[in-house]
Protein backbone atom coordinates (compact mmCIF):
# COMPACT_ATOMS: atom_id res chain seq x y z
CA UNK A 1 0.00 0.00 0.00
CA UNK A 2 0.93 3.53 -1.04
CA UNK A 3 2.26 5.70 2.26
CA UNK A 4 0.38 8.73 2.45
CA UNK A 5 1.49 12.30 2.53
CA UNK A 6 2.33 13.93 5.48
CA UNK A 7 -0.50 15.65 7.47
CA UNK A 8 0.63 19.19 7.75
CA UNK A 9 1.69 20.89 10.79
CA UNK A 10 -1.83 22.85 11.77
CA UNK A 11 -0.14 26.27 11.61
CA UNK A 12 2.91 26.51 9.40
CA UNK A 13 1.30 24.06 6.87
CA UNK A 14 4.29 22.30 6.45
CA UNK A 15 5.21 20.09 4.64
CA UNK A 16 3.34 20.89 1.68
CA UNK A 17 1.16 18.63 0.42
CA UNK A 18 1.65 17.08 -2.95
CA UNK A 19 0.06 18.29 -5.97
CA UNK A 20 -3.48 17.05 -6.27
CA UNK A 21 -4.83 15.75 -9.53
CA UNK A 22 -6.64 17.79 -12.27
CA UNK A 23 -10.45 17.17 -11.78
CA UNK A 24 -12.79 19.84 -13.91
CA UNK A 25 -10.42 22.33 -14.65
CA UNK A 26 -9.04 25.10 -12.63
CA UNK A 27 -12.15 27.74 -12.67
CA UNK A 28 -14.39 25.95 -14.34
CA UNK A 29 -17.75 27.79 -14.27
CA UNK A 30 -15.73 31.06 -12.85
CA UNK A 31 -15.91 33.85 -15.00
CA UNK A 32 -12.60 35.20 -15.74
CA UNK A 33 -13.28 39.11 -14.01
CA UNK A 34 -13.24 38.59 -10.48
CA UNK A 35 -10.61 35.45 -9.81
CA UNK A 36 -8.46 36.11 -6.86
CA UNK A 37 -6.08 33.63 -4.87
CA UNK A 38 -4.01 34.30 -1.98
CA UNK A 39 -1.53 32.94 -0.15
CA UNK A 40 -0.73 33.38 3.53
CA UNK A 41 3.08 32.02 4.18
CA UNK A 42 3.09 32.67 7.32
CA UNK A 43 -0.18 31.85 8.13
CA UNK A 44 -2.71 33.92 9.08
CA UNK A 45 -4.72 33.96 12.45
CA UNK A 46 -8.43 34.13 11.16
CA UNK A 47 -11.63 35.43 13.09
CA UNK A 48 -14.39 34.24 10.48
CA UNK A 49 -14.55 30.54 11.68
CA UNK A 50 -14.91 28.92 15.45
CA UNK A 51 -11.70 26.63 13.79
CA UNK A 52 -8.57 27.67 15.91
CA UNK A 53 -6.07 26.43 13.22
CA UNK A 54 -4.71 29.97 11.26
CA UNK A 55 -5.53 30.66 7.48
CA UNK A 56 -3.42 29.32 4.88
CA UNK A 57 -5.11 29.97 1.35
CA UNK A 58 -7.99 31.74 -0.49
CA UNK A 59 -9.62 31.64 -3.70
CA UNK A 60 -12.46 33.74 -4.87
CA UNK A 61 -14.40 33.65 -8.33
CA UNK A 62 -17.69 35.49 -9.79
CA UNK A 63 -19.95 32.78 -10.50
CA UNK A 64 -20.93 32.24 -14.30
CA UNK A 65 -24.28 32.65 -13.73
CA UNK A 66 -26.98 34.99 -16.78
CA UNK A 67 -29.14 37.95 -15.49
CA UNK A 68 -32.21 36.04 -16.56
CA UNK A 69 -31.67 33.64 -13.64
CA UNK A 70 -32.15 36.47 -11.45
CA UNK A 71 -35.03 38.25 -13.20
CA UNK A 72 -36.57 34.57 -13.18
CA UNK A 73 -35.89 34.16 -9.23
CA UNK A 74 -37.05 37.20 -8.37
CA UNK A 75 -40.66 37.21 -10.17
CA UNK A 76 -41.53 33.51 -9.34
CA UNK A 77 -40.49 34.41 -5.43
CA UNK A 78 -42.46 37.72 -6.11
CA UNK A 79 -45.25 35.61 -7.41
CA UNK A 80 -45.27 33.49 -4.82
CA UNK A 81 -44.88 35.44 -1.97
CA UNK A 82 -46.94 37.96 -2.19
CA UNK A 83 -50.13 36.86 -4.56
CA UNK A 84 -51.51 36.34 -0.94
CA UNK A 85 -51.26 39.74 -0.77
CA UNK A 86 -53.68 40.72 -3.38
CA UNK A 87 -55.76 38.43 -1.82
CA UNK A 88 -56.29 39.88 1.96
CA UNK A 89 -56.18 43.39 -0.19
CA UNK A 90 -59.67 42.10 -1.81
CA UNK A 91 -58.07 42.53 -5.21
CA UNK A 92 -55.81 45.75 -4.35
CA UNK A 93 -53.62 45.58 -7.63
CA UNK A 94 -51.49 48.62 -6.79
CA UNK A 95 -49.85 47.13 -3.42
CA UNK A 96 -49.32 43.91 -4.91
CA UNK A 97 -47.75 45.47 -7.39
CA UNK A 98 -45.59 47.79 -5.49
CA UNK A 99 -44.81 44.26 -2.76
CA UNK A 100 -43.60 42.46 -5.97
CA UNK A 101 -41.31 45.00 -7.06
CA UNK A 102 -39.89 45.79 -3.89
CA UNK A 103 -39.19 42.02 -3.67
CA UNK A 104 -37.83 41.79 -7.01
CA UNK A 105 -35.32 44.24 -5.98
CA UNK A 106 -34.36 43.10 -3.06
CA UNK A 107 -33.75 39.62 -4.87
CA UNK A 108 -31.63 41.50 -7.12
CA UNK A 109 -29.47 42.98 -4.97
CA UNK A 110 -29.00 39.81 -2.79
CA UNK A 111 -28.01 37.92 -6.43
CA UNK A 112 -25.59 40.75 -7.23
CA UNK A 113 -23.80 40.56 -3.68
CA UNK A 114 -23.46 37.00 -3.55
CA UNK A 115 -22.68 36.63 -7.04
CA UNK A 116 -18.88 35.99 -5.84
CA UNK A 117 -18.04 32.34 -4.20
CA UNK A 118 -14.93 32.79 -1.71
CA UNK A 119 -13.50 29.13 0.06
CA UNK A 120 -11.08 29.43 2.87
CA UNK A 121 -8.51 26.46 3.80
CA UNK A 122 -5.65 26.31 6.65
CA UNK A 123 -3.69 23.00 6.89
CA UNK A 124 -6.09 20.76 8.19
CA UNK A 125 -10.13 22.67 7.53
CA UNK A 126 -11.70 24.14 5.21
CA UNK A 127 -14.59 26.97 4.94
CA UNK A 128 -17.27 28.55 2.86
CA UNK A 129 -17.55 31.88 2.20
CA UNK A 130 -21.17 31.27 2.28
CA UNK A 131 -21.33 31.04 5.45
CA UNK A 132 -18.71 32.26 7.60
CA UNK A 133 -19.21 29.98 10.83
CA UNK A 134 -19.40 27.26 8.55
CA UNK A 135 -15.97 24.85 7.85
CA UNK A 136 -14.80 21.09 7.92
CA UNK A 137 -12.06 19.87 9.50
CA UNK A 138 -10.66 17.59 5.86
CA UNK A 139 -8.76 14.75 7.89
CA UNK A 140 -11.39 13.30 9.94
CA UNK A 141 -14.21 13.49 7.26
CA UNK A 142 -17.24 11.04 7.18
CA UNK A 143 -18.50 11.03 3.68
CA UNK A 144 -16.93 12.40 0.29
CA UNK A 145 -18.68 12.23 -2.38
CA UNK A 146 -18.91 14.76 -5.87
CA UNK A 147 -22.04 15.99 -7.57
CA UNK A 148 -22.30 16.99 -11.28
CA UNK A 149 -19.27 15.14 -12.05
CA UNK A 150 -18.27 16.30 -15.74
CA UNK A 151 -20.21 19.53 -15.46
CA UNK A 152 -18.89 23.66 -14.81
CA UNK A 153 -20.96 22.72 -11.81
CA UNK A 154 -19.51 19.82 -10.41
CA UNK A 155 -19.36 20.18 -6.44
CA UNK A 156 -17.52 18.39 -3.65
CA UNK A 157 -19.42 18.01 -0.84
CA UNK A 158 -17.48 16.93 2.59
CA UNK A 159 -19.15 15.85 5.34
CA UNK A 160 -17.38 15.94 8.55
CA UNK A 161 -17.53 13.07 11.59
CA UNK A 162 -19.47 15.55 13.74
CA UNK A 163 -21.92 16.27 10.61
CA UNK A 164 -20.99 19.65 9.43
CA UNK A 165 -20.75 19.63 5.67
CA UNK A 166 -19.55 21.81 2.65
CA UNK A 167 -20.19 22.04 -0.76
CA UNK A 168 -17.34 22.98 -2.95
CA UNK A 169 -17.28 24.09 -6.43
CA UNK A 170 -14.38 21.99 -8.01
CA UNK A 171 -13.53 24.38 -10.40
CA UNK A 172 -13.01 27.15 -7.50
CA UNK A 173 -11.55 24.81 -5.97
CA UNK A 174 -8.72 24.08 -8.31
CA UNK A 175 -8.35 28.02 -9.60
CA UNK A 176 -5.94 28.22 -6.44
CA UNK A 177 -3.77 24.93 -6.87
CA UNK A 178 -2.35 25.21 -3.06
CA UNK A 179 -5.39 25.41 -1.51
CA UNK A 180 -7.02 22.02 -3.29
CA UNK A 181 -3.88 20.23 -2.39
CA UNK A 182 -4.37 20.52 1.04
CA UNK A 183 -8.22 19.97 0.80
CA UNK A 184 -7.36 16.85 -1.20
CA UNK A 185 -4.54 15.47 1.30
CA UNK A 186 -7.23 15.79 3.86
CA UNK A 187 -9.83 13.45 1.52
CA UNK A 188 -7.16 11.22 1.06
CA UNK A 189 -6.23 10.49 4.92
CA UNK A 190 -10.24 10.22 5.79
CA UNK A 191 -10.63 7.72 2.76
CA UNK A 192 -7.33 5.77 4.01
CA UNK A 193 -9.35 5.81 7.45
CA UNK A 194 -12.73 4.40 6.28
CA UNK A 195 -14.41 7.77 4.90
CA UNK A 196 -17.60 6.72 3.00
CA UNK A 197 -16.98 7.28 -1.05
CA UNK A 198 -18.87 6.05 -3.87
CA UNK A 199 -16.85 4.42 -6.74
CA UNK A 200 -17.55 7.33 -9.21
CA UNK A 201 -15.84 9.86 -6.65
CA UNK A 202 -12.97 7.84 -6.46
CA UNK A 203 -12.26 7.04 -9.83
CA UNK A 204 -13.13 10.75 -10.37
CA UNK A 205 -10.57 11.99 -7.86
CA UNK A 206 -7.21 9.10 -8.44
CA UNK A 207 -8.42 7.66 -5.05
CA UNK A 208 -7.33 3.88 -6.32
Amino acid sequence: MTALPARPDPDSGEPKPPRAPEVVGPWTGYRRSGRRTESFRPAQAQQWFAEPAPLLELVEGRRRRGLWQVAAYSAGSALLLFGGVAVLAHGDRVLYLVAAVLWAISTATSYLIRRMHTVYAGATWAGDGEDQDKFVTTYDLARIRVFGAGKPSAMLQIIGADGAFLQLPLGLLEGNPALWDLVYNGVRHSVASGAEIDAETRALLHLG
